[in-house]
């Protein structure tokens, strides 16, 4: 069991805790209402080829949030779209994103890592994700013949009665994730005192018992089961996995020497504390290129990202993994490959390579070191 600590160290300090009640969990019953409520389909309408592009790339770099997937399995959603007629700047802007930009991924990187990390892994999906979408189109201009929706697909677009209920739905689902998350201490803040405790938690049970008779009074019991479905297929999909990557990358950063870690990954500085650029490049780069190639399951990026964080990895390296871990990988790049020309698929992936060392080498740059929470909180 000693040889299991820097695992358990991990479960104790970032998942199993109340923190996951308020926080994951809710992320989990959120996902798992968009799947129920809000059909899939209705993303092709806004990736159209003769879409704006100031709504077709938004659009598709958010899509991911209502569709967890990784690597792999986001590649026949992206066949799917390119071949319903999506532009092939929005459906590449998809492909990179959906694997990051999906609701747990984020909630699981603000509460296991921490909200610096958390946002700026969120604003650089966001922005290369966007970026590669446009550089795809200029290269690859041609633009696929529109595919009229079949009559299952124009069913699936049919929303459901009642969009007052889904917004108050939806609104609530969001209030009680906000206002849990608001009950674990963010990295460096005090600890909440017993007032704030009582208060925060008498809002966050309102909002329970208000979703509760929302949900008894306005929705069917065969709606009710099928998000029960969703959210199950969701948690017994994710949640497995994620544990198993956990207790493996546990058991790989209590064995790896730490020497190599704070050699390869550590920040680099001159004797005035400042972190030198040609180190930091250097480090970032090779970390980018892991990211690339390792074919992270869902979330486990994460847990790896953190077990290595403890161990002495800079900020740049590790939002590199962050960045690249979710969205490609070897793996995905030949299924990739299934669907377009191998000389797309290697445009995209030099394109990434350069835009994801470029963000976290500047992100690394200004931004001081990491505080582990877990350390922070003693």
């Amino acid at each position: 069991m000693h040889n299991l600590s820097e695992a358990v160290d991990i479960f104790k300090c970032c998942i199993f805790n109340w923190g996951a009640v308020t926080t994951v969990i809710p992320a989990f019953i959120i996902a798992g209402a968009i799947i129920a409520f809000v059909p899939s389909a209705s993303i092709g309408r806004y990736l159209g080829a003769g879409s704006k592009r100031y709504i077709a790339y938004p659009a598709a770099a958010l899509a991911g949030a209502i569709l967890p997937a990784c690597s792999c399995n986001i590649v026949p959603l992206f066949a799917s779209i390119l071949n319903r007629g999506s532009g092939i700047g929005p459906a590449f802007t998809f492909l990179y994103a959906g694997p990051a930009i999906n609701l747990i991924s984020i909630i699981f990187t603000f509460k296991v890592i921490g909200p610096v990390l958390g946002i700026w892994r969120l604003v650089g999906v966001l922005l290369i994700s966007i970026l590669l979408g446009l550089l795809m189109e200029l290269l690859f201009s041609a633009r696929k013949k529109n595919i009229q929706p079949t009559q299952n697909q124009l069913n699936l677009e049919v929303v459901k009665t009642g969009k007052f209920r889904l917004f108050l739905l939806f609104g609530l689902l969001f209030a009680i994730l906000i206002t849990g998350s608001s009950l674990v201490d963010p990295v460096g803040a005090l600890p909440l005192d017993k007032t704030q405790i009582f208060l925060r938690s008498g809002v966050f049970s309102a909002l329970v018992i208000l979703l509760i008779s929302l949900v008894i009074a306005k929705f069917k019991k065969v709606e009710v089961l099928d998000w029960a479905k969703q959210t199950f297929k969701l948690i017994k999909t994710i949640v497995p996995v994620f544990i198993l990557s956990i207790l493996i990358i546990g058991l790989v950063a209590k064995y790896v020497d730490i020497r190599w870690i704070h050699n390869l990954f550590s920040a680099q500085k001159d004797i005035l504390g400042n972190r030198m650029f040609m180190p930091t490049l250097k480090s970032t780069s090779f970390a980018t290129l892991f990211g690339e190639l390792m074919y992270f399951p869902i979330l486990s990026e994460i847990a790896f990202t953190k077990a290595f964080l403890k161990l002495g990895m800079d900020v740049g390296p590790a939002l590199a993994i962050l960045l690249a871990g979710a969205g490609t990988s070897l793996p995905g790049f030949i299924l990739i490959s299934r669907f377009v020309s191998w000389k797309k698929v290697v445009v995209y992936f030099l394109a990434s390579v350069v835009l994801e060392i470029t963000f976290a080498t500047s992100v690394s740059m200004a931004i001081g070191d990491y505080i582990c929470a877990c350390l922070n909180l003693k």
